[in-house]
């Protein structure tokens, strides 16, 4: 009897020790990307395809919600403390809009996932950072309407972000 129960808990920390080292996989894989993404140059500051939140929509499709948050944070943080970022304005508003997405892509995907596919959500997440960030950098410096007025173009770049970090999650989630 002793030994059955030796070897459940093994097999059981072995089950969970497979989900942490896939956790950490997948949060190396978001930090990657984010690097990465942090080399292209952009035109505009905020004109990002979000390819590390395509890592955060897939973790959806194969961690619990619960393990999907360590996964975001730890991306925003590794990639800060990598690029030199961290406490900084940057590290705050990639930190407010990694939240923000997070929050609105789990509960579209949690309680909504048979209306919305993962592109549907993806855009959600995209537009939500984006209002955030932009929120967040007119409470801490603009303290203007005025920066309001580049909201059209934010969505627009949110929306095609969003649409073609969507449909990498799904080709992750179709082919993983």
């Amino acid at each position: 009897m002793g030994g059955k129960l030796f070897i459940s808990t093994t097999i059981r920390n072995s089950q969970g020790n497979k989900r942490i080292f896939f956790m950490a996989f997948l949060g190396a894989m978001a930090i990657s990307f984010s690097i990465i993404e942090s080399m292209v140059p952009r035109p505009l500051p905020w004109m990002r395809i979000g390819l590390a939140n395509a890592i955060t929509l897939y973790s959806f499709t194969v961690l619990r919600p619960r393990e999907v948050l360590p996964v975001v944070l730890s991306r925003v943080v590794a990639a800060s403390i990598m690029l030199g970022t961290l406490f900084s304005v940057s590290f705050f508003l990639s930190l407010s809009g990694a939240l923000s997405s997070f929050v609105i892509m789990y509960l579209m995907y949690t309680y909504m996932r048979r209306v919305f596919t993962l592109v549907g959500v993806s855009v959600a997440g995209a537009v939500t950072s984006n209002v955030a960030q932009l929120t967040l950098l007119n409470l801490l410096f603009i303290n203007n309407r005025i920066s309001y007025f580049f909201l059209p173009f934010i969505l627009l770049f949110a929306l095609i972000g969003g649409v073609l970090s969507g449909l990498f999650a799904r080709f992750l989630t179709e082919n993983i």
